[in-house]
């Protein structure tokens, strides 16, 4: 080992290679709970909150890892110590029963870090229940720190003299760094032999999903107990074949993996402690490694065979433990695997706390994802051996944990009784469940980028490598690979960072060659790539979201309701000609209001071409006419439909009179979004005020999610309507005449709710849907209900369409508290964030495949939260006009305003299906549940 292990002093240091994984799983996946440590504590007396504040702040004082932050600062990720200061505890007095505490302390622990700015470490304490939680992140500890830091917990409760702390997770980090400079010939060897095996590994039943963030996925357990005579059993076994306990239960896990994927040959990732330094075991912070095996198993051995060969294997990979699991991964994508393995095993044999008397009983709570497709976990705990099975549920259904850890049991239990019986013979109960489907990677952007784009790709190649000693810094070719030529993630990462761009290191690590870079920045930067041959030069595919908007337009019952108009008032002097102008500028500078649409029969999907001539602003003088007629003009600006293939899909003008001025500005949505509009807003005023503005981008390529399947399954068995309460029936074609009607909370109750929303880690979109869907139950018998919701994933400052339609369930079945009932809205919601680009007529094709135009497709009603559009500033009072008539997609929409201090609750309803008074109880049944929630959370819905 090179150079002294010894204390710095240093309060920034480089991250371990252990952090190095985690922080750049946190990137893919900001704030996901995924390697949260939730332990709740069960005290046996009650706790003592001033002690306890007391202990914490003591114990993150000596442990700098737990006031450790994780920076970027120029070009490199650095940990920065924070100095020692109070440690917040939080506590909640009015919970007490364990089914109350256990629920507030499950919503808590899946409550993400931001490891920038935020403390890596939480306590929440219920006095009356005699519980604590200590929420860690997993960047600052592993299971090998818990016993020493709940043993100094334990004694600094008690106020206990403890020694100084000599050695810090800081010195270590620095230690490590010139130790990793001597593994890069390993690496490669670990990779060639790695490359040798197939993957990945699907089990049966697996469903075919798109490549998701590591660290996004969400999970399931599934616990079990062994027994304390199997556990004899092994350690027996264990004795008599020369190995470990380790070995025995892995073995099993293999036999049964076999079964389920008929696969004879596979890689299954395993955890070691990775504390090479005897001054290291009893640090806390985090220091596991991930470490591939290979496994090879066919059934024709006997369990005692198949111990042997996975001794062997064990092993001889236990001697490249030191081997970073992220650089080996970024190698092994070097030479043409996008991953390592997708199952995991873990056998937890931590040492406990040395305590004479346990103030506490520990309990780790799940968080609610998953860390690989499938991972095992065997806890070998004093109080006796657990097994806990953890899956991703967009991967396997729910029905596979319970199927799997029963026929893990069944092999363990045959294997141990008859060791030396052929494990083909060994009946299980259940075995695969469905046939494997094909895996989708994500689609890496074809077409050839400019040269422009290569020629910088490979010069942020060039550069970030010249920063590595040793490395060849050649010009780059465009096949090179960034990790083959010497790179790592985080010099990836740093690189991407330095370039400025939006390129995301997800997405360089789908095609980390040099061409590959280039395509993400052609598309990140507006330019296209080469057409398709046979594609008319010019004309574009529309996007899957604009294509329904095309087939909506040709329905004439419709149209109106997919225009987005804009009423302003100024009051007092304003320079007419200038604002024309203003209006006129920034309707020519946007490539999407120059769009106009063509059904393409050949190719029998629509295109457009964003090189028609813009819309004119007219100015007209209004200040004669009576009231009728300027509302029936109105009228007509805001709600004309549009003819997409020979008129620019915008329009604007500008009426004058009685020291007031109008500006009327319509757009249709095949072209603009909700934040579209506000950009246009702002930009016409900037115009006014005669300065410059940015640069219009190009949307980049439409590139729809593939996980309908995914979405229809977690909807599945949810109405296909809702049953609202009409005043009259529905015609053979939806109506789209509408009105509104308005809600107040006051400031009172409106900050009681936002505490509400934040305790439960929710959004005010979420605790809306939620709302929406209690007011709808008080209405009728229906307790479950689909909305949908509008999602948009923008792409920088420019115009057009991005919204995509996702559906979210609201179950209110049972007797929910308000507190349970955002809960199932949030879970729901997760889903539908997940999938959000998913386009909207698969999901209703799937689940409505009979379209009936009665009705919106999927479901009647909307939900959205949001803020109320800005006016243009141009130096005088304005104002939005309230559009009279109005037209709407939906028979129903709720939508929450954030007005500061104060929220809105706006509800629009179609005239032709309800009474004003019906709407108006319905917005005044929403105001109640919105106070009730505000200030009785816990109470049944």
């Amino acid at each position: 080992m090179k150079g002294e292990l010894a204390g710095t002093g240093a309060t920034v240091a480089p991250l371990s290679s252990a952090q190095e994984r985690l922080w750049l799983i946190d990137q893919g996946a900001p704030g996901s709970p995924v390697y949260n440590v939730p332990l709740l504590l069960w005290w046996a007396r009650p706790v003592d909150v001033t002690a306890l504040r007391a202990a914490m702040t003591m114990l993150v004082q000596r442990h700098d890892v737990l006031r450790t932050n994780y920076q970027r600062r120029g070009d490199q990720v650095v940990q920065v110590v924070a100095p020692p200061a109070p440690v917040p505890v939080e506590v909640v007095a009015d919970l007490a029963t364990p089914g109350e505490v256990r629920a507030d302390a499950l919503r808590r622990a899946r409550s993400g870090f931001d490891l920038a700015t935020e403390l890596p470490v939480r306590c929440v304490v219920w006095p009356a229940g005699n519980a604590v939680l200590l929420l860690v992140h997993h960047i600052a500890v592993d299971g090998w720190s818990l016993a020493p830091l709940f043993e100094e917990l334990a004694q600094l409760y008690r106020a206990e003299e403890l020694p100084p702390v000599e050695l810090r997770y800081v010195d270590y980090a620095a230690w490590e760094r010139p130790q990793l400079d001597d593994l890069r010939q390993q690496l490669t060897r670990r990779a060639d032999e790695l490359l040798q095996v197939p993957t990945p590994l699907l089990l049966g039943g697996a469903r075919a999903v798109a490549a998701t963030p590591e660290g996004a996925r969400p999970g399931r357990q599934v616990d079990f107990a062994v027994g304390a005579a199997q556990v004899q059993a092994a350690e027996r076994l264990a004795r008599e074949s020369r190995t470990t306990p380790f070995v025995v239960f892995m073995a099993a896990y293999l036999e049964t993996l076999r079964r389920w994927s008929d696969r004879a040959d596979f890689l299954v990732g395993t955890f070691t402690v990775n504390r090479p330094h005897a001054a290291l075991e009893r640090m806390v912070g985090f220091f596991v490694n991930t470490v591939p095996l290979r496994c090879h198993c066919d059934g024709t051995e006997t369990f005692r065979e198949l111990l042997t060969a996975t001794r062997a294997e064990a092993f001889a990979t236990l001697r490249l433990q030191r081997l970073p699991y992220d650089r080996l991964a970024a190698t092994v994508t070097a030479r043409g695997r996008r991953a390592l393995p997708d199952v995991g095993f873990a056998y937890q044999n931590f040492p406990a706390p040395r305590l004479e008397t346990p103030p506490w009983r520990s309990e780790l709570l799940p968080t609610g994802t998953a860390k690989a497709d499938v991972l095992l976990i065997v806890d070998a705990a004093e109080a006796g051996t657990t097994g806990t099975l953890e899956y991703a549920t967009d991967r396997y259904p729910e029905e596979f944990g319970d199927r799997f850890a029963a026929d893990y049991q069944a092999v363990l239990a045959a294997a141990l009784a008859e060791p030396d019986r052929r494990l083909s013979s060994v009946e299980i109960p259940y075995g695969p469940a469905g046939a494997v489907e094909s895996p989708v990677e994500e689609p890496v952007a074809g077409g050839v980028p400019a040269p422009r784009f290569e020629r910088r790709a490979g010069e942020l190649f060039h550069n970030a490598l010249s920063t590595v000693d040793g490395l060849v810094t050649g010009r780059p070719r465009a096949e090179d690979n960034f990790f083959a030529l010497g790179g790592n993630s985080m010099l990836a990462v740093t690189m991407l960072a330095r370039a400025g761009s939006a390129v995301t290191p997800r997405e360089f690590l789908g095609d980390p060659t040099v061409a590959g870079l280039a395509r993400l920045l052609a598309r990140v930067d507006g330019t296209e790539t080469a057409s398709p041959a046979g594609e008319p030069a010019g004309e574009r595919p529309a996007t899957s979201v604009q294509q329904r908007m095309w087939v909506q337009d040709r329905m004439r019952h419709l149209r109106a309701a997919y225009l987005v108009p804009t009423v302003l008032r100024f009051d007092g002097d304003l320079a007419v000609d200038r604002l024309r102008a203003a209006v006129d500028t920034v309707l020519a500078r946007h490539p999407a209001l120059r769009s106009r649409f063509r059904l393409d029969r050949a190719a029998k999907r629509v295109v457009h071409t964003t090189t028609g001539e813009p819309a004119r602003t007219d100015v007209t003088d209004v200040s004669t006419w009576h009231d009728d007629k300027l509302a029936e003009h109105l009228a007509t600006l805001c709600w004309t439909p549009f003819d997409l293939a020979a008129d620019a899909p915008a329009r604007a003008e500008i009426l004058t009179g009685h020291n007031e001025t109008l500006l009327v500005l319509c757009a249709h949505h095949i072209v603009v979004d909700g934040h579209s509009r506000q950009l246009l807003l702002d930009q016409i005023g900037a115009a006014y005020r005669g300065e410059p503005l940015p640069d219009p981008a190009d949307p980049p390529p439409d590139e729809p999610g593939t996980g309908a399947a995914a979405v229809v399954a977690a909807l599945t068995g949810a109405p296909g309507d809702i049953a609202l309460p009409h005043d009259r029936p529905r015609g053979p074609l939806q109506s789209v005449d509408a009105a509104t009607v308005r809600r107040r909370l006051d400031a009172t109750r409106t900050a009681g709710l936002r505490q509400v929303i934040a305790d439960a880690g929710c959004s005010l979109f979420l605790a809306t849907v939620t709302l929406a869907a209690a007011s709808l139950s008080r209405h009728g018998t229906q307790r479950d209900f689909l909305f949908v919701f509008p999602w948009s994933e923008r792409p920088g400052g420019a115009v057009g369409m991005f919204v995509n339609t996702v559906p979210i369930r609201a179950d209110l079945r049972g007797t929910p508290t308000w507190q349970d009932a955002l809960r199932r809205v949030a879970t729901a919601g997760a889903v539908g964030y997940r999938h959000a680009d998913v386009p909207f007529d698969l999901v209703a094709a799937a689940l409505q495949p009979e379209r009936d135009l009665s009705r919106p497709p999927v479901t009647p009603v909307q939900v959205s939260a949001g803020t109320e559009p800005r006016p243009p500033d141009l130096g005088v009072p304005a104002s939005l006009l309230p559009l009279r008539p109005l037209k709407s997609k939906y028979e129903l929409e709720f939508l929450a305003l954030d007005a500061g201090d104060e929220l809105v609750f706006e509800l629009t309803y179609l005239t032709g299906l309800f009474d004003a008074a019906t709407a108006a109880e319905l917005a005044d049944t929403l105001l109640a549940a919105a106070t009730e929630l505000a200030g009785h959370p816990r109470s049944l819905l």
